[in-house]
């Protein structure tokens, strides 16, 4: 008679014990995400932009920004000299390059000044283009960095925490815990 109410308690505490054990390895498994196989932080790599537009009159427009993907188009816009500038940049390129294909094209005020024009460029240099009839360049410099990768797999903890009485109609908007 005891050992069936041992039994009758062991049991379910068998049972209950993976799922107790469980919780502590799915924070560990978590974290692991975020370190590499070696111990260290995961990073990518990118390029730090300088952008430099001597105009037709001489004066001399600057620009700075960051890359953090190669292989895709990057869009900078800024305003400088009385006009509105945007340069697109596609940098083809890895870790450790001293020279990237590099694709860029220039439109001022709406107007396309440079089509896509493809070149290899020296990293950690500053590099100059000039327009065929030389009272236009522009000059980049190009800085490869790592940064760190940015965890996106709570995208929609925002969206939750941030959205606070904007949606009346919204049987999930507003604080739910009052």
């Amino acid at each position: 008679m005891r050992a069936i109410r041992s039994l009758a308690l062991a049991l379910p505490l068998a049972l209950i014990a993976p799922m107790v054990v469980q919780p502590g390895t799915a924070r560990a498994d978590a974290g692991a995400t975020q370190m590499g196989e070696d111990g260290e932080k995961n990073y990518d790599f990118g390029l730090k932009v300088r952008i430099e537009l001597r105009m037709e009159d001489g004066t001399t427009v600057k620009h700075r920004g960051d890359m953090r993907t190669m292989g895709m188009d990057w869009r900078f816009e800024f305003d400088g000299a009385d006009h509105h500038h945007v340069l697109v940049l596609n940098a083809e390129g890895k870790e450790g390059d001293k020279v990237m294909p590099l694709t860029l094209s220039y439109e001022r005020d709406g107007m396309d000044v440079i089509a896509p024009y493809k070149s290899d460029w020296k990293t950690r240099k500053r590099e100059t283009l000039w327009t065929t009839d030389g009272k236009l360049a522009i000059a980049l410099t190009l800085i490869p960095y790592k940064f760190e990768h940015e965890d996106k797999s709570r995208d929609d903890k925002d969206k939750i925490i941030g959205n606070e009485g904007e949606d009346d109609d919204d049987p999930l908007g507003g604080n739910l815990f009052n």
